[in-house]
């Protein structure tokens, strides 16, 4: 008789647990904002790590990129945690406005932001952000590297960077959950 009533007040337990700790998915957007975007381009080990190719004589060469990485700031305004951690069905991208667009193919020659099409990789992070919290989130796009190799391009002219982050801000920040568009926010001008 102890074993069952210790076994029923353990469930209750962690139904009262479970029930005070309510943890909502994506899809409740509304309580979902934008604080801050920041933007930079990178080549810190620490942060985009680093590659092993070969090189001409099939020895090991190790290769830093540099990225173009984003750094959003998001808040629940809600008095739930709010889930974003499932990498399969959530995805971050950026939807590029038309002067983006010209800059990064200008500087990379081709459109870094087309999802399907980036041949140069492209690194996302999310998790979950605390009930009336924020978190931050990161979207990186690789850009090239400073070293010649045969699997990254090299990195174009100082003054094209420049111009490439310069416009960096315009375009939409868009969740989507599932293939569906759930959320936009602007990343040049606060939600």
């Amino acid at each position: 008789m102890k074993k069952f009533s210790f076994s029923l007040f353990i469930a209750f337990l962690v139904f009262i647990i479970s029930a005070c700790s309510n943890t909502e998915y994506v899809n409740n957007v509304e309580h979902l904002k934008l604080q801050k975007t920041e933007v930079r381009l990178t080549d810190d080990k620490k942060i985009v790590g680093e590659m092993i190719v070969p090189d001409k004589k099939n020895k090991s060469k190790r290769i830093v990129p540099t990225e173009l990485y984003y750094t959003f700031t998001m808040e629940n305004t809600s008095n739930n945690i709010m889930a974003l951690s499932d990498l399969d069905k959530t995805k971050l991208r950026i939807e590029p406005d038309k002067e983006l667009v010209s800059a990064v193919k200008e500087a990379i020659g081709s459109n870094i932001y087309n999802m399907d099409n980036n041949k140069l990789g492209i690194g996302m992070s999310i998790g979950e952000i605390p009930s009336k919290g924020t978190s931050k989130f990161t979207l990186s796009y690789t850009l090239g590297a400073k070293q010649k190799n045969n699997e990254l391009p090299l990195l174009p002219a100082e003054e094209k960077l420049k111009k490439l982050q310069a416009n960096a801000l315009k375009g939409t920040l868009i969740i989507s959950q599932d293939d569906k568009d759930i959320a936009e926010f602007r990343l040049d001008s606060r939600q």
